[in-house]
């Protein structure tokens, strides 16, 4: 049997017709690839068109939301809308305080550690309250209780308060602040400045008023100004036994700080007169260059006293000095003037020891206060001083109160020495 390419048939069909039959089968072979292609096309871009419109809702002008952010992005906004909270809350908290700049060698003050610290009048709570310190406010300090707990503080106004050591930050604190009690005089009303609004207590029954406490003094400071009963220097029989044997009546005298003598001039001589035995000593007699004058004063621990001579030449320059009568040992000294043609008188002692004098010009209203230690260093009186009792005050025992002078606020220097 011959193959079929050899038959006739079979090359009639290929001779004849086969090459178009191919190509017939190789056209339709490729429109159906087109065809597929174009399907697909057709459905990508139907699917994209439709993708990128807004799904249509129940109300006509609504739109749908965008598409679903990835996580990362979510966690972002979240840490950005943290941040945001956080810096909001910051804003609305109270103002923070700048750490206190702390000047070296400078005055001691006090520096509020919170927001309206109170003030009181008296070192303690149960004390009329005397003002505020906003936080950050600061004040000088001119005093403190004994065991440094409170501060007595100067305010802008020209009074004094007292404040609470916890509730504030000390700053330049040495051992030259004195120790204050609480005499009257420092006790201020609770009616200068900014007063802290206190609210009233629940009535309670009637009940008898409570004394204020009167703390235990040591010599030499101010005694309270509680109705105490004291001694006047010229009633007592040591006095007026001294007074009867002079020729001249004294012009001064002073009790000690324990009371247990006094000294007394009549310029001519410096007494210092016991009261038990009447023992009497003579420190200084008058010469033909100067004599004693007046203004004896105590310091505030015995130890010294102050006086004021006068010098007898005819032209003298100074005409007034202010001696110093160390007791202990027997001495005296005079403090030079700062400058020589001043006159020095008005002593006064501060409760830390030093010593107020006025230099002038021979016109006391004229002077300008200086400040001496007991070594006769001198300096221009500044800032704010807590005095012992003046001469006047001591003419009684217990002393009468010393008080706060603030140096450059009257227009006497010598202001000091009123009481």
């Amino acid at each position: 049997m011959r193959p079929f390419w050899q038959t006739g048939f079979g090359k009639l069909v290929i001779g004849g017709c086969g090459a178009q039959l191919g190509l017939l089968l190789s056209l339709a072979g490729l429109m159906f690839v087109l065809l597929f292609c174009a399907v697909c096309v057709t459905t990508n871009v139907i699917i994209m068109g439709l993708a990128g419109q807004p799904v249509e809702t129940g109300s006509p002008n609504a739109s749908a939301p965008a598409s679903e952010p990835p996580a990362d992005v979510h966690s972002l906004l979240a840490e950005v809308d943290l941040l945001l909270a956080q810096i909001e809350a910051l804003q609305l908290q109270e103002p923070v305080a700048p750490p206190p700049i702390l000047p070296a060698g400078g005055k001691p003050i006090v520096r509020a550690t919170q927001n309206e610290v109170t003030l009181y009048s008296g070192p303690g709570i149960d004390y009329a309250p005397a003002g505020r310190l906003a936080l950050g406010e600061s004040a000088e300090i001119v005093g403190r209780n004994v065991n440094s707990t409170w501060w007595l503080v100067a305010l802008p106004n020209g009074s004094f308060a007292w404040a609470f050591n916890a509730l504030v930050t000390a700053i330049n604190i040495n051992e030259t602040i004195p120790v204050v009690t609480t005499p009257s005089e420092l006790v201020q009303p609770a009616s200068f400045g900014i007063v802290a609004a206190v609210t009233p207590p629940p009535v309670q029954p009637a009940l008898p008023p409570t004394p204020t406490p009167t703390p235990t003094l040591p010599p030499g400071t101010p005694t309270p100004a509680a109705e105490v009963s004291r001694q006047y220097v010229e009633d007592t029989s040591a006095f007026q036994r001294v007074k009867a044997s002079l020729l001249t009546p004294p012009g001064s005298a002073s009790f000690s700080p324990d009371g247990s003598r006094f000294a007394m001039t009549e310029r001519i001589r410096i007494y210092t007169v016991g009261l038990a035995g009447a023992h009497t000593d003579i420190w200084l007699e008058d010469n033909d260059k100067m004599g004693p004058m007046d203004g004896l004063v105590w310091s505030p621990d015995g130890q010294y006293l102050a006086f004021v001579v006068g010098f007898k030449q005819k032209y003298c320059r100074p005409c007034r000095a202010v001696g110093l009568l160390n007791l202990a040992e027997k001495s005296i000294t005079y403090l030079t003037p700062p400058d020589p043609s001043l006159d020095t008188d008005m002593p006064r002692w501060t409760q830390d020891g030093r010593l107020l004098v006025n230099a002038h010009p021979g016109e006391p209203a004229d002077g300008v206060a200086y400040v001496y230690n007991i070594y006769g260093e001198s300096q221009k009186a500044e800032g704010i001083y807590v005095l012992s009792a003046s001469h006047e005050g001591q003419k009684w025992f217990p002393w009468r109160p010393g008080r706060i002078w603030q140096a450059g606020v009257s227009e006497r220097a010598d202001s000091y020495n009123s009481d």
